[in-house]
Order: structure tokens, then C-alpha cells, then sequence
């Protein structure tokens, strides 16, 4: 019933790399992608009857 040891740790001089590099596009061909926000009535939720749109209700 042998258990083998811990195995020595990586070498902190070691970063690896991406596993597939010839399926990743060159940095220069990727297209710049700009954030947008989608409208709020999008959300099936928003359109419900029951829905509360403010959090702080009125006192």
C-alpha cells in the first residue's frame, strides 16, 4: 500500500501560455467591441403588471 509524495510545486518562473495559439486571432484582427446597455423594456419582468420599479417606495 504504497502513497507516492506531494510533488514538488510549479517553478514560479513558469507562466503558461494559451493551449491553442494557432486558433486565437492575432491581437490586431480582433474588433474592438464597445459596452451598450439594453433598454430596460426588454426585460419581461419590467413589463409585468405587478412590477416595482422604485425601491424607496413613498412614507
Amino acid at each position: 500500500d504504497y502513497i507516492p509524495g506531494p510533488e514538488a510545486p510549479p517553478s514560479p518562473d513558469y507562466i503558461p501560455g494559451p493551449e491553442y495559439p494557432e486558433y486565437l486571432p492575432p491581437t490586431d484582427d480582433m474588433l474592438p467591441t464597445e459596452e451598450q446597455l439594453l433598454p430596460a423594456a426588454v426585460s419581461p419582468t419590467a413589463e409585468s403588471p405587478g412590477y416595482i420599479t422604485e425601491s424607496e417606495p413613498e412614507m
